[in-house]
């Protein structure tokens, strides 16, 4: 059984802390407590809740107390946290923000009467019953009537026994800027029992009637400001007729979820609303009485994930939502009203036990906001008509959660799709470059960047199908197919890293002998600097000089001098002497061959990192987020660059298959596609048609490069100096390099012949047949002639078939048909070995692809 070394064991071990982390509960009891979250708390709660139970509607009126005002009209405050007077909130705005959430819902249901409590709906149920869902839009900011900062506030008078982690900081989620966006997630259990008033006979249901508990989570982003992005839950009440929700946030400086019927907008929301807590709010309280050991975590926080709950001021939230009616389209206009409540239940049904009924399409889920901070005293209002043009935004517009959990599998089995299209495309490319010699072509970074990707995919889904319940089977195909992605590509990996260790051998060995040559120059200035005269130690005998060794002329040492000189030891040995004692058996300094496994923990280091950092970006400014993004998939994108430099490097081409290279870029395009173009897409985020024009026009740059390579060389356009040397298989040949030895092989007979032959030819033009291809060639030899080259024949040892060949005539000057892109073109149909033999290039390449080996005389050669 293979070792594990401590390196890779270091390795596994924080990937298995990661995902215990990743994957751990973040919904229980904090590990670390406020002092006050003890045995104290349930008393407090309990407290609480029994003043919600003694109160009356208008038991809470702040206001400005006037002079001369009779007493029943003096403002009045409940014994809750941070409804005190004494705690300094700015809820002199309360009316006004009870006046701009009737502004918002008079818009969407007018009321028959100024004064009425109610928006008159009828019987007719005009939006979605349960508010389950997403939802995101813009927002903009509005100060309200005081001036409040964190500075004004006496935390220890406010919450009096809380041990606060310090005072007269900064509070959190204080937004500063004038806009943003939010993202609002409601989560509404239909199963739990809802509050419903008993009708009178002959009556129809009043709409504030029926009330039903809700939560959200709100992530609030600043886009005028620099700073981060935060979550918070609230929990309220969800009036399903009326399309109204209330949420508000609850905390040690502020009690909101006890005081919230104080917050509605009438008597009857009052009412439902109180009678709807006191049932669900003792419910909890109970559970927590019940629970053999002190629960210290607040049912209600508004902090979303966080494992250290040391209290940390915050500004509050009280939230205020209107749904908007349902569109015509899907309910239809003019119909029966019987028919009309009936719709609105079928719809709902349908998504939640899917039956294949026909319908017209789910409509949207859209609503109006206004929150508002009795505590650091602002309002935030949903962008939209009347007071913006539907242009700039239509309030906060999203799907039910069926929808988007239908959208989300159909995502994943698309995305499974992709992935089994890349590791199709792979297994082709494999069974193209199973040899050495193709093997070599291929550029280690490209493939790796492929592989990493795919490993991030493999790591995200895998985390998620742990934890999944409706979309447990798309991500479990999802993992399925990028998981094989990923194992077959470490395997293609392997086999290209195994390939290229000579060539890590050479510039190690290269690396070693720059090092020895440094250290011997500066031996050699430390020696030639002056210094005292040295005397010969008593004893020794003066140096003599070693006689030379004659070597035969059929030996050939070259290549073990070079390889004992790069190994540090001597050429020669020497002859044991005072000079030169005799030593032991000298061990090569080089590395022995490293595995594809010691890399590994590069790779997951490398994942681990990208996941951690783009987990943090989410938080970040949005400027920040999009720069981190778009940046990722530019790097992510610039795959074919290290194959690219490869070509060049080597002076290779035909790497990938065009297949390969073209599915590939396609495939691993579209989910950026998704993203970036789709403006319903799963993640809610903000679509960017340039940046993906971009990035597709980047891709395709690389391929445009890449295909340059593949017809005018791996070098053209690229000068000389800038890359090493190598065997170039495609040269202009000259008769006048035939002394010289640089004419292949059977060329030299015709080429010595050539005037004789090409005169004659040329002055026999008109002779012979005159018709077909002997025509033809005469014509072209004779063009060629004129142009100072010569066509010559031999025969290609591989297919057997006849190989013509351009050479530039003996005395000429470089034509212009042996250079350019016609000359170019021309070349390409051959290739001279270093030996001086001469094939089609087709046949030799093919002839690569399992042997690097010279067809006729068996010589070694350089690979393309």
């Amino acid at each position: 059984m293979p070792s594990l070394s401590r390196e890779n064991a270091r390795i596994w071990l924080l990937l298995v802390v990661f995902f215990m982390t990743l994957l751990s509960r973040s919904d229980g009891p904090a590990l670390i407590s406020a002092p006050l979250a003890g045995g104290a708390r349930p008393g407090l709660l309990r407290e609480a809740y029994s003043i919600l139970n003694s109160t009356k509607w208008t038991d809470f009126s702040p206001h400005e107390a006037k002079d001369g005002a009779p007493p029943w009209s003096s403002p009045r405050y409940l014994n809750l946290t941070g409804f005190r007077e004494q705690s300094g909130y700015a809820w002199n705005d309360l009316a006004h923000f009870k006046d701009r959430c009737r502004q918002w819902s008079d818009h969407v249901y007018p009321r028959k009467e100024p004064w009425a409590d109610e928006w008159d709906h009828g019987p007719v149920k005009r939006t979605w019953q349960n508010a389950t869902g997403t939802v995101h839009g813009k927002w903009v900011r509005r100060e309200g009537s005081m001036v409040k900062t964190s500075a004004g506030y006496n935390l220890s008078a406010v919450a009096p026994g809380v041990g606060w982690l310090e005072d007269h900081m900064e509070w959190g989620w204080n937004v500063t800027g004038s806009h943003g966006t939010i993202l609002l997630r409601l989560q509404e259990d239909a199963a739990d029992a809802a509050y419903d008033e008993e009708t009178e006979k002959g009556k129809e249901p009043r709409s504030a009637g029926m009330a039903r508990e809700i939560s959200a989570v709100a992530n609030i982003q600043d886009e005028a400001d620099s700073a981060s992005s935060f979550a918070m839950r609230l929990h309220g009440v969800h009036w399903p007729r009326q399309g109204s929700i209330l949420l508000t946030t609850t905390s040690e400086k502020f009690a909101g979820i006890f005081g919230l019927p104080h917050f509605a907008l009438g008597p009857v929301f009052y009412e439902t609303s109180q009678k709807l807590l006191n049932r669900t709010l003792d419910k909890v309280l109970r559970k927590k009485e019940r629970n053999r050991f002190a629960e210290p975590s607040n049912p209600w926080t508004p902090v979303v994930e966080d494992e250290v709950s040391i209290p940390l001021p915050r500004c509050e939230y009280i939230m205020y939502l209107q749904l908007h009616p349902l569109d015509r389209t899907y309910i239809g206009d003019g119909a029966v009203r019987d028919r009309q409540v009936l719709l609105v239940d079928k719809m709902e049904n349908e998504l939640r036990f899917p039956t294949g009924a026909p319908s017209r399409g789910v409509p949207d889920l859209q609503m109006s906001l206004v929150a508002w901070s009795p505590d650091c005293s602002y309002y935030l209002e949903s962008k939209g008509p009347p007071l913006f043009p539907s242009t700039e935004g239509e309030h906060l517009v999203g799907v039910k959660s069926e929808v988007l959990l239908s959208r989300t599998k159909n995502w994943m089995f698309a995305f499974a799709a992709v992935l089994m299209g890349q590791l199709w495309l792979l297994k082709a490319q494999m069974k193209e470059s199973n040899t050495p010699s193709t093997l070599g072509r291929i550029s280690f970074q490209t493939a790796a960047m492929m592989l990493l990707a795919d490993g991030m995919v493999f790591a995200c889904s895998s985390a998620w199908s742990l934890s999944a319940t409706n979309t447990f089977l798309p991500s479990l195909m999802l993992t399925f197919a990028a998981f094989m992605s990923m194992a077959i590509g470490a395997g293609f990996l392997a086999e290209i890293y195994k390939n290229h260790e000579p060539e890590r051998r050479i510039r190690e060995r290269e690396r070693e002998q720059t090092r020895a040559a440094e250290a011997a120059a500066a031996a050699a200035a430390a020696a030639a600097a002056p210094g005292p005269p040295t005397q010969p130690a008593p004893g020794t005998l003066p140096a003599t000089a070693t006689p030379p060794i004659i070597i035969p002329s059929d030996q050939d040492i070259d290549a073990e001098i070079a390889e004992n000189t790069a190994a540090g030891a001597a050429a020669i040995s020497l002859l044991p002497t005072t000079q030169n004692p005799a030593r032991g058996p000298q061990r090569p300094s080089s590395s022995p061959t490293s595995s594809f496994a010691s890399i590994t923990g590069t790779f997951i280091f490398l994942g681990i990192a990208l996941l951690i950092l783009t987990a943090m970006s989410l938080s970040w400014p949005p400027r920040a987020r999009a720069l981190y993004f778009n940046a990722l998939a530019f790097t992510y994108l610039s795959l074919w660059l290290p194959q690219i430099r490869r070509n060049v490097w080597r002076n290779s081409r035909r790497a990938f298959a065009w297949r390969f290279m073209l599915g590939q870029s396609v495939l691993r395009l579209a989910p950026f596609a998704y993203f970036y173009l789709r403006r319903d897409n799963i993640l809610f985020v903000e679509t960017d048609a340039a940046v993906f024009g971009w990035l597709v026009g980047w891709v395709w740059a690389q391929l445009v490069v890449l295909a340059v390579q593949d017809v005018l060389g791996p070098r053209a356009g690229v000068p000389a100096g800038w890359v090493p040397e190598v065997w170039e298989y495609h040269p202009v040949l000259r008769e006048a390099d035939v002394e010289k030895g640089g004419m292949p092989i059977g060329l030299v007979s015709s080429a010595t012949a050539s005037a004789v032959g090409g005169v004659a030819g040329a002055a026999a033009e008109g002779e012979g047949d005159g018709e077909g291809e002997g025509l033809l060639a005469r014509a072209r030899e004779k063009e060629m002639w004129r142009s100072g080259m010569a066509l010559r024949s031999i025969d290609c040892a591989i297919c057997t078939e006849v190989l013509e060949v351009p050479v530039v005539r003996a005395g000429a000057k470089d034509p212009s048909a042996a250079g350019g892109l016609v000359g170019v073109f021309a070349r390409r149909a051959y290739m001279v070995t270093p030996c001086r033999h001469i094939f089609h290039t087709k046949c030799l390449e093919g002839w690569f692809r399992y042997k690097l080996q010279c067809p006729i005389c068996r010589e070694e050669l350089p690979s393309l």
